[in-house]
């Protein structure tokens, strides 16, 4: 299946019936702008319209698929369902191209909106760039963490981890910055993010394995939790007076711990109901 093929035979067929491209709209209960992005081969019919528009423009949906008008014999029928399958395929890949264009540019805007609202507002209150550094800073960070999601086809997840990596470093330095350097910033925020960056790389591993049982990675997720939050709360201990263990950490060391049980006998038990 062609798409510049398609485009052409569409609109050729349109104009051999002296139509419009809002006329053939009309006949299938769509826009006008649909119809010239079919011609312009930016687009594809729905499969749910391509009956209605195949019979609108006197050919068959088969013949509408390839470009180009065929006989077609019962031993065709094959290509016929295959031609099909690879359009409705196609139709759905680019549906969900387009929910992905939409949600970055929905996303991108809303961004740059807040950014614009902070400035504003920072502006009239007092005259110069004072708090609205912060929140100009963490709505960038978090359009670098979220983008890769929409952005990549492949390995979204792995792609904003890399870019999470990469930017918290120098979002913690700006911040740092701004509030005109502190004892705690740096010293205690990079290890601390270091130590959840890699238990995150270590939760994407985890789940990356092949053949590997979600459920029971998922436990094994939650049972590193443990030590990373004990770890953690060792670092930050040695910025404060408080004790390096004391109740609500035993608690919630203890909730993990059941957590990760409780999700570890809920995948044993769908395994064993599967196999069944």
């Amino acid at each position: 299946m062609n798409n510049e093929s398609m485009a052409n035979f569409i609109c050729e067929l349109r104009k051999s019936k002296n139509m419009t491209q809002r006329q053939l709209a009309e006949k299938l209960n769509i826009t006008d702008k649909a119809v010239s992005k079919w011609e312009r081969g930016l687009g594809y019919p729905d499969i749910s319209i391509l009956s209605s528009l195949a019979e609108a423009l006197g050919v068959t949906a088969n013949e509408l698929l390839n470009g180009e008008r065929s006989v077609a014999s019962p031993s065709d029928a094959n290509v016929i369902v295959e031609t099909t399958l690879q359009y409705a395929n196609k139709v759905t890949f680019n549906k969900k191209e387009s929910v992905k264009f939409i949600a970055k540019i929905i996303i991108t805007v809303t961004c740059l909106l807040g950014i614009f609202i902070c400035i504003i507002c920072d502006m009239a209150i007092s005259g110069d760039f004072t708090w609205s550094l912060y929140p100009i800073t963490a709505i960038s960070f978090a359009w670098l963490i979220i983008i890769p999601l929409f952005q990549f086809k492949k390995s979204k997840v792995c792609m904003s981890l890399v870019s999470l990596s990469i930017f918290v470093i120098p979002f913690l330095f700006i911040l740092d910055k701004i509030i005109g350097g502190t004892k705690f910033m740096l010293p205690l925020g990079v290890p601390v993010s270091l130590i959840a960056i890699a238990y995150m790389w270590g939760i994407y591993i985890l789940f990356s394995i092949k053949k590997a049982v979600k459920w029971n990675m998922a436990s094994i997720s939650i049972l590193l939790g443990i030590p990373v939050s004990l770890i953690i709360n060792y670092i930050v201990v040695k910025f404060t007076n408080q004790p390096i263990i004391d109740v609500w950490d035993i608690l919630s060391c203890g909730i993990l711990g059941m957590a990760s049980i409780v999700v570890f006998f809920i995948g044993r038990n769908r395994k064993a109901k599967t196999s069944c």
